[in-house]
């Protein structure tokens, strides 16, 4: 009694203010436990435990809301044995009470369980509980979970003890969420270090495999420089007893004309083969000379039709020999190209002999040309690019004239049509049009079209090959730049 006197003597206010000290610290204690710990599962269950001191219930715990109509994920808990647990998260979200908080956003408070309607599981009612308190837990007005209350006496929670739960589910959602965050930014930072780790172990092996690249590179640069210097070297080395032995053989040729038949057939004999030698030390010479940029090509306007008409006389007779009629086709005469006679004269030659050489007996051979302008080009770069890259690189495509050379051979198979124009590919079987065992043409060392490539890309043209329309024999197409006069500096006229 005298107690109740000294509580009665004492103003009310003071009681205010001593709750509001307690709902204070509390808040700090929670705060300050959230903080000093980044890891969920070592931070919530001794908050909770704080929180079922505080509040004096049986026990608590923290659900999570699942992404589908699945149980309801019990994340933390503290008083709640195993079995019932178990039992718990076997409730269907939507089947549970908590589901209603979750779906209004607000806390509720179930005084006490028994002869709840709604309840679903009655493990929980079996096990003691009898008052129930969900809070739900909101981040960006979103609610992710809920943190509940049961104590096994009926109890109404008063409103601020609702409130004070409810600020402190706001730290505690806000903990949880930052938590989870955290973790996402770990894993992912650990992600992005054992991929920096990969990415510099696949940079290591990129460097290492190009300095095996480059080396690799640089041997064949010099494997290939050596092979030039050897070839040059080996044509001057044999030009000049090639001379001694074809000028010796003409003289013995002119002084042993009653020499008997055997003797003037082996002396012609020496003399084809020096000859021949002699056209191959020629084309080994040229083709340093072109790889080595030291050709000298004239700009000069060059007769088209005069051109063709020179092919057909000089190449008329082999090709009688071998039953292929050779014709000339439309020439247009009022424009030309422009070049270097000589050089152009000798690059349509290998393709006329490569022709021969292919074209079965009773075939043809015609030589015809056309305009095309530099648009019409440009529209055929893909095609025509991987013949001579460099020949687009130019910023304006002049029109050009394009010397066809057809043959009604089998084609060029499409592996083959970049390969033909290899230095020494020809030697193999690699175009079958038509070629005979016995050839009058013989076996090629594969440096016609190599030859005539170079010289074509030397006038600042374009060699490339096709097959017929109808699928059946080549067309070569030597496309080369139009002369024009030149009337003032900077400017040119037709």
């Amino acid at each position: 009694m005298k107690k109740q006197l000294q509580r009665n003597s004492v103003p009310h206010d003071y009681f205010d203010l001593q709750h509001e000290i307690d709902r204070l610290r509390l808040l700090q204690q929670v705060a300050l436990h959230a903080a000093s710990n980044r890891h969920n599962a070592e931070a919530m269950p001794e908050l909770l435990g704080q929180l079922q001191e505080a509040f004096a219930v049986d026990g608590c715990g923290i659900y999570q809301i699942p992404q589908s109509d699945s149980p309801l994920t019990l994340l933390h808990s503290i008083g709640i044995d195993e079995d019932l647990k178990r039992e718990i998260q076997k409730i269907p979200a939507n089947k549970s009470l908590t589901y209603k908080v979750i779906e209004r956003g607000v806390p509720r408070n179930w005084v006490d369980l028994h002869g709840e309607e709604n309840l679903y599981c009655s493990a929980a009612v079996d096990a003691g509980w009898r008052s129930y308190l969900a809070v739900p837990l909101i981040v960006e007005e979103s609610t992710f979970g809920v943190l509940f209350f049961f104590q096994r006496i009926p109890r109404q929670f008063s409103h601020a003890e609702i409130e004070l739960l409810v600020q402190i589910g706001t730290l505690i959602a806000a903990n949880i969420n930052t938590n989870e965050l955290l973790e996402k930014l770990e894993w992912q930072h650990r992600l992005m270090k054992a991929g920096q780790r990969e990415l510099e172990r696949s940079r290591k092996q990129l460097r290492e495999h190009l300095l095996r690249l480059e080396t690799a590179n640089n041997t064949l640069e010099q494997l290939g420089r050596m092979k030039d210097r050897f070839l040059a070297l080996a044509s001057h080395e044999l030009r000049t007893p090639l001379v001694c032995i074809l000028s010796a053989g003409q003289l013995l040729e002119q002084q042993l004309e009653d020499a008997s038949d055997d003797a003037l057939d082996l002396l012609a004999t020496m003399l084809q083969g020096g000859e021949r030698l002699n056209m191959l030390v020629e084309d080994l010479l040229e083709v340093a000379r072109i790889e080595s940029r030291d050709i000298y090509i004239a700009r000069e306007r060059i007769d088209l039709t005069q051109l063709v008409n020179n092919l057909l006389q000089h190449k008329t007779e082999a090709a009688h020999l071998r039953g292929i009629n050779i014709r000339g086709g439309d020439i247009p005469d009022q424009f030309s190209p422009c070049g270097d006679q000589h050089h152009l004269e000798r690059a349509l030659t290998h393709l006329v002999d490569n022709a021969l050489k292919f074209t079965p007996p009773g075939g043809w051979i015609e030589i015809d040309a056309g305009y095309i302008c530099g648009s019409e080009i440009l529209s055929r770069q893909k095609l025509l690019e991987p013949f001579c890259p460099r020949f687009f690189g130019a910023e304006h495509l002049p029109d050009m004239v394009d010397i066809r050379i057809s043959d009604s051979g089998s084609g060029i198979d499409e592996q083959e049509r970049l390969k033909i124009f290899e230095k020494f590919h020809g030697c193999g079987d690699i175009r079958l049009h038509g070629r005979q065992r016995n050839s009058p043409s013989g076996p090629s060392v594969g440096l016609g079209l190599p030859l005539a490539k170079g010289l074509i890309e030397a006038h600042g043209g374009l060699l490339w090959s096709e097959n017929g329309a109808d699928g059946t024999g080549s067309i070569f197409h030597t496309m080369l730049p139009i002369f024009r006069h030149q009337t003032h500096i900077g400017h040119e006229a037709p």
